[in-house]
């Protein structure tokens, strides 16, 4: 999902840079708001298939599946308390979405999305020491984990910026995602010093999905969040200003 946020600011926000975008895509005319929208939701819809194996000309990765070679967390909230370090994660399903809504205005560089996933599947290594509620979060393996009918909702606002070498670009100045996943279920697999909390913490998180995904939601908005500035600021870097807005 956070590749699907990148790659929406970036659609909004192109205006003459079609050479570095897929055969299909077009510059949306920047002189008429009420048709802009539709026609970046057009353009969405023709890079789709190009999305699985990524767009290299943008610097931007393969989507289906999603790598991430490593993920820290650092929380302490009032009911979940973590240090995690994720590595080897593939996050498959994000080419299957539905966006409900869209409006993206290329003159204050702002965007509001909604986006529907239908379902996603995660797997990956984990090392982890916490406490969610009373429970204790205690060891290493590998996990895997299922989400169903997760809603993202993004607001995001771009700025104006010069570089070292004196060129106008563009780059994400806030970026906040609300995400609600619907539902979920997940594995873990341990070695057998860590096998009791790892089937502890699984089937406590499989038998209140909703309670768990609730208390985690800060971390997933705040992990998608920065994945998609770090995705959407690699791609910027390969535009100026005037190849994205003329």
């Amino acid at each position: 999902m956070t590749f699907l946020i990148g790659l929406l600011l970036i659609v909004s926000w192109t205006g003459a840079a079609v050479a570095e975008l897929p055969p299909g895509v077009q510059a949306c005319p920047l002189n008429n708001l009420a048709e802009y929208d539709r026609c970046v939701l057009k353009q969405v819809d023709a890079i789709i298939p190009y999305l699985a194996k990524g767009i290299p000309s943008l610097k931007l990765p393969a989507l289906d599946p999603l790598f991430l070679p490593s993920l820290t967390v650092d929380r302490n909230l009032d009911s979940l308390k973590i240090k995690a370090n994720m590595t080897q994660i593939r996050v498959y399903g994000a080419t299957n979405f539905l966006i409900s809504d869209l409006k993206a205005n290329p003159k204050d560089l702002s965007v509001n999305i909604k986006v529907q996933l239908p379902h996603v599947h995660v797997n990956g290594d984990y090392d982890v020491q916490g406490r969610l509620l009373l429970l204790p979060l205690n060891g290493a393996g590998s996990f895997k984990g299922n989400f169903t009918n997760t809603e993202v909702l993004v607001n995001a606002q771009g700025k104006e910026v010069t570089d070292k070498t004196g060129v106008q670009r563009l780059e994400v100045d806030k970026l906040v995602t609300k995400i609600r996943v619907g539902d979920g279920n997940i594995k873990l697999k341990a070695p057998p010093s860590h096998t009791a909390a790892a089937d502890a913490a699984a089937t406590f998180f499989n038998s209140n999905p909703r309670l768990v995904l609730d208390i985690a939601s800060p971390i997933i908005e705040d992990t998608a969040a920065t994945v998609s500035r770090a995705l959407v600021a690699r791609a910027l870097g390969v535009l100026t200003k005037e190849e994205l807005l003329p």
